[in-house]
């Protein structure tokens, strides 16, 4: 086989002119395509992962919002179980509160009620004592005389003063003696006198429910003895009595 020189410088030439335009028009373009592309995959790829980033950051941000949410709901929860609790709490010491007071109300009207009816039953029982008392006294009968001298022994047991007092400024000095029964007056208007010291002006009068005694009216007071007195005096002490056994 022979070969010709010039034909493979000619073709070598070919073959490089072939290469340099292959490289000028061909291939610096598709590199730079592919450089290109490359940037482009590369931008995206950035973009994306920044997005990714992004994207983690939010779901984070949602996570922790989220875990903040659920505790704020379980602080708000608790404060409102809290709350709940104290009101019932509350209600509940009012409640027992307002039923101890009106018990203790109770209580004390009872109580109230109770020492009453004690007090008008000791009442009676010592109003009808005292009246028994009176129908056995007036059944016995009684010295209108001997209760008329112990009111003049106290008259004259009287400092002066207290007599003149007792008299009053008038002379004679007028005085109402009522007695239970009838009573010769002369004999005592002069015992009177002696017990005032000064001139009395008698007037009689007659009250069978002193059961016995008498009763001297002066100007501005009056002086009593007579069992109707010492009765109604023992009732007033049995009920004083009463009451105050009652109230300790």
């Amino acid at each position: 086989m022979h070969v010709d020189g010039w034909t493979l410088l000619l073709q070598a030439v070919n073959f490089l002119i072939l290469v340099w335009l292959l490289r000028h028009f061909l291939y610096r373009p598709v590199l730079a395509v592919i450089a290109e592309r490359q940037a482009a995959t590369e931008r995206v790829r950035t973009q994306a992962e920044a997005i990714r980033q992004e994207a983690d950051g939010m779901r984070r941000g949602l996570e922790d919002a989220r875990a903040g949410l659920s505790a704020e709901r379980d602080r708000l929860l608790a404060a409102a179980r809290a709350e709940a609790e104290a009101e019932r709490t509350a209600l509940i010491d009012k409640a027992r509160a307002d039923a101890d007071r009106l018990l203790a109300d109770a209580r004390a009207r009872l109580e109230e009620e109770r020492r009453q009816a004690l007090a008008g039953l000791r009442g009676q029982a010592a109003a009808l004592g005292a009246d028994l008392a009176g129908r056995l006294l007036l059944a016995a009968g009684g010295d209108d005389g001997r209760f008329l001298d112990a009111a003049c022994r106290s008259v004259e047991g009287l400092p002066e003063a207290q007599r003149h007092a007792l008299a009053g400024e008038e002379t004679p000095a007028p005085v109402r003696l009522v007695t239970a029964a009838p009573l010769d007056p002369a004999p005592w208007r002069t015992r009177l006198a002696a017990a005032l010291g000064r001139p009395v002006a008698l007037s009689l009068a007659e009250d069978p429910g002193l059961i016995a005694g008498v009763e001297l009216h002066f100007p501005h007071s009056v002086l009593r003895h007579s069992w109707k007195q010492a009765l109604a005096e023992a009732t007033e002490e049995l009920t004083r009595d009463d009451d105050a056994h009652a109230s300790a």
